[in-house]
């Protein structure tokens, strides 16, 4: 469970390195909520995974649904550096 827990942290995370913008940001109020709801998510899927068999590819469809909004917190961080490198 700890280990679910701690990779729904990392991923909140590596999204709040993406969106933020000084180092200042990422002990925010709002850094600190993406941690603690990361973490509850990675609780989440792991009571999910292991009390109700809840498929992976149910989760894969939920992280795609979400990579979208991801993939272009990306792109507009790094934009400008790509741009005019």
């Amino acid at each position: 469970m700890l280990l679910f827990m701690l990779h729904g942290l990392l991923g909140a995370l590596l999204a709040v390195v993406v969106w933020s913008k000084s180092a200042r940001d990422l002990y925010s109020y709002d850094a600190v909520r993406s941690y603690i709801i990361g973490a509850l998510a990675g609780y989440i899927y792991y009571y999910l995974y292991s009390e109700y068999s809840f498929p992976n590819a149910v989760m894969s469809i939920i992280a795609g649904y979400f990579g979208k909004d991801f993939i272009e917190a990306l792109l507009d961080k790094f934009k400008h550096k790509l741009i005019y490198k």
